[in-house]
Formats: structure tokens, sequence, C-alpha cells
């Protein structure tokens, strides 16, 4: 998808084909960060870090396309397109992100691409690896501005995955931090509501 030079190693290919875009130093920092963020979380919970910080690393890597072309993308694709991406077309860029991985850094793991794909709005019965970069992600907040619900979310992930990504989703909804609702967004907030109130009855 994206003409580049690549040698394999995914943090140093990264780094070139931002460089390349002329991307701010900003971009791969926020990469890095979450990377490394996502790391944390891998130890944690018992995580392949390797999977973890690769994921980290290609989740924003469609930052080197304009919102626009995404689109398109999507449409001579025929991809489903939600509300929110045709609103806000920049919400496909973990989709779009998900491509590059796969056909320009021949990423095959499945557990990358779908964290990587769905790291923005997460999913219905998500993999833990799909939960632990959209935390890392919302952690490593790439704003000028500390993240108004760093502490209740980092606070929740000591409890579980689920817990601190529902936490961040709870926040962001109650707070109208949301441009426009996406439909994976909603199914995995619901999915997650579903599962606090089973591991409440198990626990009783």
């Amino acid at each position: 998808m994206i003409n580049h030079d690549y040698t394999g190693d995914v943090k140093a290919d990264v780094k070139s084909l931002l460089d390349a875009y002329a991307k701010t130093k900003r971009t791969f920092d926020h990469a890095k960060d979450v990377a490394e963020m996502n790391i944390k979380i891998a130890e944690q919970y018992g995580l392949d870090k390797d999977v973890c910080e690769i994921s980290g690393y290609l989740h924003d890597i469609s930052s080197v396309i304009s919102p626009e072309d995404m689109l398109s993308y999507a449409m001579e694709n025929n991809w489903y397109i939600d509300d929110a991406e045709r609103k806000y077309p920049f919400l496909l860029h973990q989709r779009i992100s998900g491509v590059i991985a796969r056909e320009d850094f021949n990423i095959t793991d499945e557990r990358i691409l779908s964290a990587v794909e769905h790291h923005t709005t997460l999913k219905a019965n998500p993999s833990a690896y799909d939960m632990a970069l959209f935390v890392a992600d919302k952690l490593a907040w790439d704003q000028e501005y500390d993240a108004p619900f760093y502490a209740v979310v980092n606070d929740a992930l000591k409890q579980s995955l689920e817990s601190a990504c529902l936490c961040y989703m709870d926040y962001i909804v109650d707070n109208k931090m949301i441009l426009h609702p996406h439909k994976w967004f909603e199914e995995g907030r619901e999915f997650l509501l579903h599962y606090r109130i089973l591991m409440k009855n198990i626990r009783r």
C-alpha cells in the first residue's frame, strides 16, 4: 500500500516511514510511548511483550495518509463504513493502519492486526491484546495537556483490562467527549457492561 524500503525492524521502519512523509517527531514519540505503555501492560497481565510493542509502534502508522484518501480507499474496497467514519474519516486510521501493517510490514499475527484495527473504538468480545492497546493508546495521551481521564483509567487498570477499557468509555460518554458514536465503540461498551454484570454475579 505504501511504497517504501523496509528492513524488518518494525521500530526503525516506522520511524523511517514517518520521516519519509515528513511527519513530526511528536508522531513517532506517541507511537513509542504507546509501545512502552503496552509493554508495561503486557508485564502486568502476562501478555507477549513483543506483540504488544509491535502493536504500539504500528497503531498510528496510517498517519502518512490523509483522511480523505482513507475514505476513498475504504469506498473503493467496498468496506463497511460507519456513519462516524463518513463524518470524521480520520477514524478510519485504525483500519488503514491494519492494512499497512499487513501489506507493507508483512505482519501476519492476528493478535497484532486486530489490536491495531480496533485501537480507537475497541469492539465486542475484544481479546486481551485488543484491550491492552486500546488502554495504552489512551494512557499515552498525545496532547499538550494531561489526559483528564488518566488517573481513573490507570486506577481501573489495577483491577483488570476490562475495567480499564470500560472506565475510559464511560468517562468520555459521561463527559460528552465523543465526536460521533461509532458502532464498534457502542458494541464494545455494551459487551463490557454485560461482562461487568456477569463478574459481579459470579462473585456473589
